[in-house]
């Protein structure tokens, strides 16, 4: 009997999977989580349609202009159709159907409602015949974050006849942003993140403009606070032109699904801040919510490897 040579033999292993992009993907939930109670506040002095126009154009010049000073040439011609649409769907429809939405709708209902992005994305790969590979443990981490979302900003949740028109607004708010998401694939093939944040946030500045005009032709200038215009400028800068590139950066590297679940810790950002800012009780069931959701989170960013480990064989003669 003597020892024969070892050979490698591989078994499954689960593994938490965690890169930059994934604290890029955090900063992305904090600048949005924030900007709820930045909106909050600056549309008390702003209309709604005048700021989100104001912000929107703020957002262009910025992404214009570091575009082109990292050389970034304009688009080719034959990419301008799809360009075209998704930023009339993922800037100007997305912004009216939401504001519009939120202004009938109660905060919980538009907080569950968006918290379904994770879903509509999936069904909108599926649909497009050319899905991700979403493995089981992905699917229960979205359905996790999706009732985590529930928990969190369930409270209040009930369609009555005074907020189905905003509730379907806003129901068409999501499909937009899920369109937005998973019609960038083929382009962000070829382009940056952030050369195609630029030109749709300019497609979908032209076409929203318009509809703020008539909100600042009646603006008492004068009257809005010096805070009120920070806001305005830091939502701009953060809000549409830093956390639109991070997003774009994670659908191109990550997939548009696994980044979508980071879409549910916006809720929980915002709760935090609230709490922070402006003194807004948590509660223990919220905190539970929460914990659904960054486990949901967590699942979908567990990745099955192989580890290579040498086994002995023995040969008997």
């Amino acid at each position: 009997m003597r020892a024969g040579k070892p050979s490698v033999v591989g078994r499954a292993a689960l593994r938490l999977h965690l890169t930059p992009l994934d604290g890029l993907l955090l900063l992305l939930v904090l600048i949005w989580g924030s900007n709820f109670s930045i909106v909050k506040v600056a549309i008390e002095e702003l209309p709604a349609f005048g700021f989100n126009a104001l912000r929107m154009a703020t957002a262009c010049i910025v992404l214009l202009t570091v575009s082109r000073l990292r050389g970034e040439p304009a688009p080719e011609r034959g990419d301008w159709p799809r360009l075209i649409t998704l930023g009339v769907f993922g800037h100007c429809c997305y912004q009216l159907a939401f504001v519009s939405g939120l202004a009938r709708t109660t905060v919980a209902n538009s907080s569950l409602i968006l918290g379904c992005m994770p879903i509509s994305v999936l069904v909108l790969n599926a649909l497009s015949g050319r899905p991700e590979a979403v493995g089981k443990r992905q699917w229960l981490g979205v359905a996790l974050a999706v009732a985590g979302v529930y928990v969190v900003a369930g409270e209040g949740v009930g369609a009555t006849p005074e907020t189905l028109l905003g509730d379907a607004l806003t129901l068409a708010a999501l499909w937009c942003w899920a369109w937005y998401t998973t019609g960038s694939r083929t382009l962000l093939q070829r382009y940056s993140p952030l050369r195609l944040t630029a030109y749709a946030t300019l497609v979908g500045t032209l076409c929203y403009v318009p509809f703020g005009v008539p909100d600042l032709l009646r603006l008492d200038w004068g009257a809005v606070s010096g805070w009120a215009w920070a806001a305005l400028v830091v939502s701009g800068l953060l809000a549409l032109s830093v956390a639109h590139i991070i997003w774009y950066t994670g659908v191109k590297r990550l997939g548009s699904a696994r980044t979508s679940v980071y879409s549910n810790l916006v809720p929980v950002a915002a709760m935090a801040v609230a709490f922070v800012w402006l003194h807004e009780p948590i509660g223990a069931v919220r905190l539970a919510g929460a914990a659904l959701v960054l486990t949901g989170l967590v699942l979908t960013r567990v990745e099955r490897t192989v580890v290579s480990a040498p086994v002995r064989t023995v040969t008997i003669r």
